[in-house]
């Protein structure tokens, strides 16, 4: 009797510790998944110290930008489009700065003398070089005589290396993600454009100005205020983004 009491539980233990080591097995490959990721989320900032990206929603408060009276004005969709792509950029692990979050203006925040324009340009500038981004987006909205002119136009200072290889990785994700995967236009375009903006010229880190449609135009006028419409554009810059940084860390 004893013996079989032995043998029952030895029995007993030995499925107590597979049942240990499964479970044991189980956390210790839990735990390397999570930390797997973790180097993957974190290794493309490897060969830098910061993970930081500034994104600036262009114009606010007193000004609206373009857009016509009692419709919808630049610097509404402006807004709404950076916000979109905050949040796609810090699921990616990025720490993002905004140079506004609200509808107001920063020329309050500068503390250069000179007009409501220039104070409120200067005080974008500051945020973007005191933060000491990978790269910087300014994110607009395009007008036109044109009733027909429309597109996503993306903008570098004639001078940046870094902004032309940026502009060019956000223009080739916009094509592929947005244009021929989102609305299904396959000769659609974005364009890529020189232009000695201040923010583009003033800033001491890697940026682009990227037009995100014409208010002008009615079809993309009505498309821009559709919140799925706006996240796909955000959703194409990111990855255009994540190229970027991607192919500078070779």
């Amino acid at each position: 009797m004893g013996g079989e009491m032995a043998g029952r539980i030895r029995m007993y233990l030995t499925k107590l510790n597979r049942k240990a080591l499964t479970v044991s097995g189980a956390i210790i490959l839990l735990i390397l998944l999570i930390n797997l990721h973790r180097y993957e989320v974190l290794n493309i900032f490897s060969f830098m110290k910061e993970n930081v990206i500034v994104i600036d929603a262009g114009h606010g408060g007193i000004d609206g930008g373009t857009g016509k009276k009692n419709d919808i004005l630049e610097k509404d969709i402006n807004l709404q489009v950076s916000k979109k792509l905050k949040k796609e950029l810090i699921v990616e692990g990025f720490q993002v700065i905004m140079t506004r979050e609200e509808d107001i203006s920063l020329e309050d925040l500068s503390e250069i003398s000179g007009s409501r324009y220039r104070r409120d340009l200067n005080a974008r500038k500051s945020i973007i070089n005191n933060n000491k981004p990978l790269v910087f987006v300014s994110i607009h909205c395009n007008s036109s005589k044109r009733s027909t002119a429309k597109g996503i136009k993306i903008y570098y200072y004639p001078e940046s290396i870094e902004g032309e290889k940026l502009a060019k990785c956000i223009s080739l994700s916009i094509d592929e993600n947005f244009y021929k995967g989102y609305i299904k236009e396959e000769n659609m375009k974005s364009e890529i454009l020189t232009e000695d903006f201040f923010i583009l010229r003033e800033t001491e880190y890697p940026g682009v100005l990227i037009e995100v449609g014409f208010l002008t135009n009615p079809e993309e006028n009505r498309l821009l205020r559709d919140d799925e419409y706006q996240r796909q554009i955000a959703r194409a810059i990111k990855k255009g983004i994540l190229k970027y940084l991607e192919e500078a860390r070779r």
